[in-house]
């Protein structure tokens, strides 16, 4: 047999190899990042979440808008690192210990604050919660999980307003078209509730680190004998439009779960929490009501 012939015969055995092997080249890039999902879901499920991490990024790379690439990588992340709702419910509780009676918010006139001397007031650290140190390590990553859905989540989560979103004590907005919009994205109704745990635990913590560590720079946090939550500020207008990024971010947080609650049903951990924020929300619904008169 010449020799270019015996090539030409080795050639074509080898094709049908290449054709079955579910690696080669003759496997579409559709299939490619469907094969590293179920991987890389595997993988986190037996806990090896750097494997799972890295499958899904070489699948990111190849699908950037893929929606479900994207909310599986962005749940891997806060997995990885143990982040959950119970981390958002614990660190909710903490900053609205209230002892069932009514009050509003209030913030002391500039340079002057009552509450240092008021006997029934106690000063606070919003960053003392146990297990504030892990929860600042993880900044990053609950950056990069919020980032991956950027662009993802309906825009009647992302416009919270604090002043039209919560009306009579209950929230005003698309919750069905939210989860229609994230529906036609082809996430399963899993994939919709993994999306917006992320989203309300990348968003609340986020903004629970800005107030928690760049806010205690002008301000001194008291809970008062009502139960509810007063702030002494050196430049009142500073932390004002500070925080008004915050309270968006813990308004989209509030929503994002209350459509998961949607989902799942009134029983679960979102449910509970929505619950539990829109009580907070009537104990400073007076100072809201300010607020909003005044913009």
């Amino acid at each position: 047999m010449s020799r270019p012939f015996a090539l030409l015969l080795a050639a074509l055995c080898l094709l049908p190899l290449s054709a079955c092997d579910e690696t080669g080249p003759g496997l579409t890039l559709e299939q490619g990042v469907d094969v590293a999902v179920d991987d890389a879901i595997l993988a986190r499920d037996r806990g090896d979440y750097a494997q799972a991490v890295d499958l899904l990024g070489q699948a990111l790379e190849s699908e950037p808008t893929n929606a479900v690439v994207r909310v599986e990588l962005a749940t891997t992340l806060l997995q990885r690192d143990g982040i959950d709702l119970i981390d958002l419910d614990r660190v909710g509780q903490y900053l609205t210990t209230f002892t069932g009676e009514t009050g509003s918010a209030a913030t002391a006139g500039r340079g002057v604050c009552s509450y240092a001397s008021d006997p029934n007031a106690e000063a606070f650290d919003p960053a003392g919660v146990d297990g504030f140190e892990d929860i600042l390590a993880y900044a990053e990553t609950l950056e990069e999980a919020k980032d991956l859905l950027q662009g993802l989540l309906p825009d009647a989560i992302q416009s919270f307003d604090l002043c039209t979103t919560v009306v009579d004590g209950e929230l005003a907005y698309d919750r069905e078209g939210a989860v229609a919009e994230l529906r036609a994205l082809g996430l399963s109704e899993d994939r919709i509730a993994q999306a917006l745990a992320v989203s309300a635990v990348s968003t609340f913590m986020q903004a629970y680190l800005y107030i928690s560590e760049e806010l205690p720079e002008t301000t001194t946090w008291y809970r008062l004998s009502d139960g509810s939550i007063a702030i002494c500020a050196d430049d009142e207008d500073a932390v004002r439009d500070q925080a008004e990024g915050s309270i968006r971010g813990l308004g989209q947080a509030l929503l994002s779960l209350d459509t998961r609650a949607s989902l799942l049903g009134s029983g679960s951990v979102a449910a509970e929490i929505v619950d539990t924020a829109l009580e907070v929300y009537i104990e400073f619904e007076d100072a809201v009501a300010d607020y909003c008169t005044a913009e």
